[in-house]
């Protein structure tokens, strides 16, 4: 009975005995570094390697072992002798290869699983690639986009990123050699997957001549060959492609100049007389309006026939319009007076390429009941015929307007609180606008003193402004910098890249007058220095059409 009970209690009791006597330690693998850094290697040069301990620290045998790397594909087990069983105090060994295929700094984890708790090593490499810039036109420099370095001549420099922009100065138009992929503003983009060699080939200024004169631009045009006539307050001259005069008129009061079709030159003069150069500065003919007149307001269509817009009367009486279009030849083919009130006073004039429609846009007032002052009615615009009979009149918050080929419309105004700024709306050729907007407060670009369609009909019509800055403060005749740019098309007003233009004097300057030369190769641009009303001289430059759309 005892024996039973003795043996029963023995049995009983066993697991409790045995029990308290399994606190032992656990199995506890250890890699013999919390951490460890590859330091530099070059892409696709001899890659880094370490070999790693893995130590069982503990008195039992681990039964299952196994090793990996986690975070990142650069970092590899190259060979291993952990395997499955590892007795108690014994080792393996692991070895890890770092092969950056991309400049950089790479993070990773080595791992051990097979115990209840494995503190990984971290691993880290950082790779670089050589970055050589073999040449360079002189006078121009190399910047790194991270600003890490800048060549003014051959250099090279260990780049320690997977990519890197190069860009260039001073502002231009880049050609890159082959190693670059396009970046923005004419950057160079490189993927540092290896040591490269880059050139900058060439180098072209946005503007290919500039040509000063003593006086601002009104006018600048295109004529052929890459020829162009520019017109000031005292002359009209041409230059040739490379900016040297052609020819010379010594005119004055001239209000507006017009190239043809055919490449004639009808200047037009503030009395109305106008008078037709052929593109060698010889006269062609010269019409002059029986009535006194005068006029700001001058188109031609694609055959070569101008229209003239002339206002007649005095203010103390009645002020009309009227529309000459004069034949090639300079013979007046039909006229048409346009009065809406008693004092109509144009703001623009347009003609449709063939010369199928004109449009005529103007203000029109009455006189107050002191018989003094005026009092506005409208503003209207106005499409005729062929033969100078109206379609429709149309009337709108327009002022200054701009017409193209097709007969659609731009109306624009300016903000005068700094910095400035443009409301503009385009309208189709029936006088519907297609959209009326502004450009973002506090964005500029600043006050607009040209805008323009380009003149030649087989180029998408597009709106063209330039005017001067803005500067802070309340005095809205002290001039900035000028500028111009594409400013969007029929679709939506959008200001494209801003180009600016300083004064050698520092004193402010503006653009006056812009236009494509023949076939769109280049871009005309003019204006002055000083202000409007302080000039101190003026400018001509010949812009690469890339210069509105590039990024910079």
């Amino acid at each position: 009975m005892f024996r039973k009970s003795l043996s029963l209690v023995l049995l009983l009791g066993a697991p409790i005995f045995f029990g308290a006597c399994s606190d032992e330690p656990a199995a506890a693998l250890v890699i013999d570094r919390k951490s460890f850094d590859f330091g530099d290697v070059e892409v696709g040069k001899s890659p880094g390697e370490q070999l790693f301990t893995v130590r069982n620290a503990s008195p039992h045998d681990v039964e299952s072992v196994s090793v990996s790397v986690e975070g990142s594909e650069f970092f590899a087990i190259t060979s291993n002798t952990c395997e499955k069983y590892l007795a108690a105090g014994m080792e393996c060994e692991v070895r890890v290869r770092f092969a950056p295929l991309l400049g950089g700094t790479y993070s990773a984890r080595l791992k051990v699983t097979g115990a209840a708790s494995v503190t990984p090593t971290e691993l880290q490499g950082t790779s670089f690639a050589w970055v050589d810039v073999t040449s360079m036109p002189p006078g121009t420099r190399v910047v790194a986009g991270d600003d890490s370095f800048t060549c003014t001549q051959p250099c090279r420099y260990p780049v320690r990123t997977a990519e890197l922009t190069l860009y260039f100065g001073p502002e231009g138009l880049p050609t890159w050699s082959k190693a670059c992929a396009s970046a923005p503003r004419g950057g160079c983009l490189l993927r540092l997957d290896a040591s490269k060699s880059v050139a900058l080939d060439a180098w072209l200024p946005l503007y290919r001549w500039e040509v000063l004169r003593s006086h601002p631009l009104v006018t600048v045009a295109p004529l052929p060959d890459d020829n162009i006539v520019v017109q000031d307050v005292l002359s009209v001259t041409s230059l040739d492609s490379m900016g040297q005069e052609r020819w010379s008129l010594p005119l004055s009061a001239t209000s507006k100049l017009v190239v043809t079709s055919d490449w004639n030159i009808s200047l037009l003069r503030y009395d109305g007389m106008v008078t037709q150069y052929d593109s060698d500065g010889r006269v062609r003919w010269t019409y002059k309006p029986l009535e006194f007149s005068s006029a700001e307001h001058m188109v031609a269509d694609v055959f070569g026939n101008t229209y003239v817009l002339l206002t007649q009367g005095t203010h103390d009486t009645t002020v009309v319009m009227k529309v000459i279009a004069l034949s090639r030849e300079g013979i007046e083919r039909w006229s048409t007076v346009i009065s809406e009130a008693q004092i109509n006073y144009p703001f623009g004039l347009g003609v449709v390429g063939d010369g199928s429609y004109v449009y005529v846009g103007a203000s029109a007032y009455t006189r107050s009941s002191n018989g003094q002052d005026t009092v506005f009615v409208k503003s209207y615009v106005r499409k005729l015929t062929p033969a100078g009979a109206s379609l429709w009149t149309k009337v709108g918050s327009w002022s200054g307007v701009s017409f193209n080929h097709s007969g659609e419309m731009i109306s624009v105004n300016s903000i005068y609180s700094p910095p400035g700024g443009v409301v503009a709306a385009w309208a189709d050729a029936d006088g519907d606008v297609l959209w009326n907007t502004q450009t973002p407060a506090e964005r500029g670009p600043g006050v607009v003193d040209t805008f323009a369609f380009p003149t030649n009909v087989n180029i998408a019509p597009r709106l063209l402004l330039g005017g001067h800055e803005l500067l802070s403060g309340t005095d809205i005749y002290a001039y900035g910098r000028g500028w111009f740019a594409d400013m969007g098309d029929r679709s939506k007003l959008a200001a494209g890249r801003i180009t600016y233009i300083d004064s050698p004097n520092g004193n402010g300057a503006w653009v006056s007058s812009l236009a494509y030369t023949y076939l769109a190769r280049h871009l005309v641009v003019g204006g002055g220095f000083g202000s409007a009303a302080n000039p101190t001289g003026g400018f001509i430059r010949l812009y690469d059409p890339r210069t509105l759309t590039m990024d910079r």
